[in-house]
């Protein structure tokens, strides 16, 4: 997942430096990161519903460990 996000900072870090006008650059900069931050948000997906899933299901089992030892 994070080599697509390597080339395209590389690629985005070039055109920057490549910019004819400091304007440019700035822009260029501008909505490179944005895109950049779009698509790790995508592709972070997955990741973010397994650590969230793994977590309530952590506290589910601490809440049943909970109830047993009360009983």
């Amino acid at each position: 997942m994070y080599i697509v996000l390597f080339a395209f900072a590389y690629i985005w870090i070039l055109m920057i430096a490549t910019a004819s006008s400091l304007i440019k650059g700035v822009m260029v900069f501008i909505v490179g990161g944005l895109i950049m931050a779009l698509v790790f948000y995508i592709m972070d997906t997955p990741g973010r519903l397994r650590r969230r899933r793994a977590i309530e299901a952590a506290e589910d089992a601490a809440a049943a460990q909970a109830r047993i030892t009360q009983d």
